[in-house]
């Protein structure tokens, strides 16, 4: 008799879990199964047919902030680009709640997305957490993702490495370590369009500074050392303390024909 009566109350959980259930739920899983679907096989226009102008997105990006309508379908057609056969592999789809815990019809999903990256060919196993949320008219109104963006970038994607070494006259390493230190030096170099990383390491022993930077594209390096070169004073305020002046200042950029191992 308890076992029956313990079955019955099991019965009776599930089956109101099942009726608390937001009515919406259920077409909003579908599409967002479905924006998955496109993304596999790169429908631009089909995933914007599913998306409100009125979107408020947010990325696993490093300081990044949300991002509106325009700048969330550059990023899909962004992926397009860099990724060939890719493919979501859900380990689960969960509805999702609002702030007091109330069943609001949105989507969660945890999953894994595999693919291959045009330019390296190197495979993407990326697991990760999903988020959607719908309008009235069952578009997708909010979506963010949490998995490693920048553990991403450095085991798939192509970098475009600059690397600068610095001569420094005997006693005046002191004197470049502050200006490359300062506001305006090199955490400018880190905030300019473009750099995605930033590295610094100095040998004592010559005097000499290395920086090793990452950018989005050889382009965007360009543009930023044509600004301190016609627009700064970083620059002009290091030579008087390098070896050679302005000689002192080498620059290996642009490289190609990265390889990874």
């Amino acid at each position: 008799m308890k076992r029956i009566f313990l079955l019955f109350m099991a019965t009776v959980f599930v089956t109101s879990c099942m009726q608390q259930q937001h009515p919406d739920y259920a077409k909003n899983l579908e599409t967002a199964k479905k924006m998955f679907k496109l993304h596999e096989v790169e429908d631009y226009d089909g995933q914007a047919a599913l998306i409100s102008k009125d979107i408020i997105a947010e990325t696993s990006m490093y300081g990044s902030e949300k991002m509106g309508y325009d700048q969330f379908m550059a990023n899909i057609k962004g992926y397009h680009m860099a990724f060939d056969n890719v493919k979501y592999t859900p380990e689960v789809w969960l509805p999702g709640c609002d702030t007091l815990g109330n069943l609001n019809g949105s989507v969660r999903t945890y999953g894994v997305w595999t693919g291959t990256q045009v330019q390296t060919k190197k495979e993407l196993s990326l697991k990760g957490y999903w988020y959607f949320g719908f309008d009235e008219g069952g578009l997708i109104n909010a979506q963010g993702d949490f998995f490693d963006f920048g553990g991403m970038l450095d085991a798939v994607y192509p970098k475009n490495l600059v690397i600068v070494s610095l001569e420094v006259k005997d006693g005046q390493l002191d004197n470049v370590l502050e200006i490359l230190n300062s506001d305006g030096g090199l955490p400018t170099t880190k905030a300019y369009d473009g750099c995605l990383s930033l590295e610094m390491t100095i040998n004592k022993n010559t005097n000499t500074i290395w920086v090793v930077s990452n950018w989005e594209t050889n382009d965007k390096y360009a543009a930023y050392l044509k600004w301190r070169q016609t627009e700064d004073t970083v620059i002009g305020a290091m030579v008087p303390f390098l070896d050679g002046g302005a000689n002192g200042i080498n620059i290996i950029h642009p490289n190609t024909g990265y390889s990874a191992y």
